[in-house]
């Protein structure tokens, strides 16, 4: 299995406070990743070190991918993001922000292509965004706002995403759609996939790799069935975990 990204004795202190630690972890690629865990138990902090996106955080340690610095990476654009709480303050059409995500490949002079419009059409297309493509961003719902920006992530073609609650904000019908299609991205597409996740049951059922975190550390990684346990599971939240079987999968309550 190969690695997608290696961690080596990351910590990250904002104000002497430790929001995370760890001496190793391994993410193996073309796998869908969860980071699972209570409020404050830094799967955010955990990501945007990936991304490099540290505020005024003291950071320590090296994250690496294919033996390269992680940096490289973002300065080349082949890390596509989707953060929860985006600002969506231009002045654009859904479909030029859409567009937005084919910017760092094009020169200042360059403007998006006839083929370039008609992928941006077809990703709005599978996330029932198509008849909103001339709407201004700021009339769109919050739900709406997050599948715009997810077409705006996959129309940068690179081969690893970000995600931190891509769910949120999303009705029930869309969070089984978006899974969906992030499940067949990575089984057929050849991505990488690391997302937070808030929703056990998510995880459980579409993850491929867990990694369970608390008060700032990684207690558990592996596949669904062995970390997902419920002495794991309350030994993150602190309370008891009931799963049910059903016909669709495990239910976590």
């Amino acid at each position: 299995m190969s690695t997608l990204f290696s961690i080596d004795s990351l910590k990250v202190v904002h104000k002497q406070k430790v929001l995370l630690q760890t001496k190793q972890l391994a993410l193996p690629s073309n796998h869908m990743i969860a980071i699972i865990g209570a409020n404050g138990a830094g799967k955010s902090t955990l990501i945007n070190a990936l991304l490099e996106q540290n505020g005024r955080c003291h950071v320590t340690g090296n994250i690496s991918h294919q033996g390269q610095p992680v940096s490289k990476l973002i300065r080349r654009g082949q890390v596509a993001w989707v953060g929860q709480h985006e600002k969506y303050e231009v002045p654009l059409t859904v479909l030029d922000y859409c567009l937005l995500g084919i910017m760092p490949n094009l020169a200042w002079y360059e403007k998006p292509n006839k083929q370039a419009i008609a992928e941006a059409k077809n990703y709005l297309n599978d996330f029932d965004l198509l008849n909103l493509a001339s709407m201004r961003v700021q009339t769109l719902s919050g739900g709406e706002k997050q599948r715009m920006t997810m077409v705006r992530a996959l129309m940068q073609k690179t081969d690893i995403l970000l995600l931190d609650e891509p769910t949120n904000h999303l009705d029930v019908k869309h969070q089984r759609k978006l899974f969906a299609y992030l499940k067949n991205l990575v089984k057929f597409g050849n991505k990488s996939i690391v997302m937070v996740l808030h929703s056990l049951t998510d995880a459980y059922n579409y993850a491929d790799h867990i990694i369970a975190m608390a008060d700032g550390k990684i207690i558990a990684t592996g596949t669904p069935d062995a970390v997902m346990t419920p002495a794991t599971l309350k030994k993150m939240y602190e309370v008891d975990i009931k799963v049910y079987d059903t016909k669709d999968g495990k239910v976590f309550v």
